[in-house]
């Protein structure tokens, strides 16, 4: 044999294997289960501007996945959406105001024929991804009775995805005979504590051995329902990465010496190794938590309890909390990590990218991302959720498991593609802001609507914080639309 027709052979097996290595993941029938993370909810809302660029619905597209389909909601979003109010001068710069946009979305895909793609549920635990099921006739009343606090946002979240009123979204998924999965959900199973401030299992905890039986159950119907089908699915985020709990400091800085002045509590002093939650924001611009001799009121803040009448939403998580929220992370990534091995998912551990994030940043073009509220780039005006710049992140780490561990040979979403920021873009540069009253008894009832959020309401009149001898203007006082 000539060595031309040695060299002729030996290339065409080589072009045959990297076809065989891409085609090792058939995306024709892509389907993703998972919670808000999935659905693309951003600044606490469903938007189709913003959905366009959840992370399924960018790995379908660099896929090439065509009729890839999502339960998508006109502006301004559903059940709201959070948006910067106005800009006030303080001594320190500009503080922003954040507030829920007024009016309400409608869905616009709500006719298509068959389950979406994307399933991920607002709202939703693993209890409810398993169990909840949806009526988009009862979305009207059910947003009203979300509106009202009676009801979890999922439920009127279920009624716009699954629709059906019969099967939950682990069954629909099924019947689209899946031919890829992505699978990320447990987020509120932790999520929860962080949100009212209260560390408890079985209350705002999902216990590890809940969970595990949960998860085995979600992965094993899933694998056994389309054997065929390659799943990836993703890990917890630990909540001291996301700026909803890392933010407001638990104390001030006297700007005449630079030294630290603690915050009070309820249950005292706050600690360097305490943390308080953006809900906490509104409460300190009105002087709460603030000693008088800084110019506050001396009134303690909120610490988050249950007692016999139930739940009551704060915004201080001690260290001991924290701590108790960070083990129950990690217990449920490790049950995650351990089931995915045993039906041969693949696994993003997003635990690990948000941490690499919060502690060295991400450099984009030359423009340096982080995890800080407002000015990093990552996150949305929840704190909690990415706007389309994160989710385009968070897409590409999927990408880079399907790439390195199964082979698909796909091309990574182009970050600079999301500069300019999109409509919910987080850019504004600020020292202070204030996540308003209203925002924070939103977050709170979206997941537990029978939580008392009273205390997280300002009912004073605005205090004018002294420093030094200066004053600072409250953020009634708007200067700026």
């Amino acid at each position: 044999m000539r060595q031309t027709d040695k060299l002729l052979i030996v290339g065409m097996a080589g072009l045959l294997l990297a076809a065989a290595a891409t085609a090792q993941v058939d995306f024709t029938r892509y389907v993703a289960v998972g919670d808000s993370m999935t659905a693309g909810v951003a600044s606490y809302g469903l938007e189709e501007s913003i959905q366009q660029g959840s992370f399924p619905a960018l790995l379908a597209r660099q896929a090439g996945v065509s009729g890839f389909q999502q339960p998508t909601v006109s502006a301004p979003g559903m059940p709201l959406t959070l948006e910067l109010k106005a800009l006030t001068v303080t001594s320190q710069g500009v503080s922003p105001t954040i507030l829920p946009k007024p009016g309400i979305g409608s869905p616009t895909n709500k006719d298509l024929a068959r389950p979406y793609n994307n399933l991920g549920l607002d709202g939703a635990n693993l209890a409810a991804i398993l169990g909840i099921k949806g009526d988009i006739y009862k979305l009207a009343e059910d947003l009203g009775r979300y509106a009202r606090g009676e009801v979890q946002v999922v439920v009127p979240m279920a009624d716009l995805t699954l629709r059906d009123g019969t099967s939950t979204s682990v069954q629909q998924a099924l019947a689209l005979q899946p031919t890829f999965l992505t699978v990320w959900a447990g987020n509120n199973d932790v999520l929860g504590a962080a949100v009212v401030a209260v560390a408890m299992d079985g209350v705002t905890l999902t216990t590890a051995a809940v969970f595990k039986g949960q998860y085995e159950t979600l992965l094993g119907t899933l694998h056994s329902g389309a054997p065929a089908a390659k799943i990836v699915v993703a890990t917890i985020p630990d909540v001291t990465a996301i700026p909803f709990v890392t933010t407001v400091k638990p104390y001030l800085v006297n700007p005449a010496n630079g030294s630290k002045i603690p915050l009070i509590g309820e249950a005292g002093l706050l600690t360097d190794q305490d943390f308080l939650t953006l809900s906490a924001s509104a409460l300190l611009k009105q002087g709460i938590g603030i000693p008088v001799a800084a110019g506050g009121t001396g009134q303690p803040l909120p610490e988050g309890s249950v007692d016999m009448t139930g739940l009551h939403a704060g915004v201080i998580l001690r260290a001991a909390e924290v701590a108790a929220i960070k083990s129950r992370t990690a217990e449920l990534n490790a049950i995650i990590k351990a089931t995915a091995a045993s039906v041969g998912a693949k696994v993003v551990d997003t635990n690990a990218i948000y941490n690499d994030i919060a502690t060295h940043g991400l450099a984009v073009g030359g423009v340096k991302l982080s995890g800080a509220f407002l000015t990093g780039g990552i996150f949305s005006y929840d704190g909690v959720h990415p706007q389309g710049l994160g989710y385009a992140v968070i897409a590409n780490e999927f990408i880079k498991v399907l790439n390195t561990q199964l082979g698909a040979g796909l091309a990574e979403v182009s970050l600079l593609e999301f500069f300019p920021m999109t409509q919910a873009s987080t850019s504004v540069a600020a020292s202070e802001f204030v996540f308003s009253s209203q925002a924070a008894v939103e977050l709170a009832r979206g997941w537990l609507p029978n939580v008392d959020t009273s205390q997280l309401v300002v009912r004073q009149s605005p205090v004018r914080r002294r420093l030094s001898g200066r004053v600072e203007r409250s953020a009634e006082e708007p200067v700026l639309p």
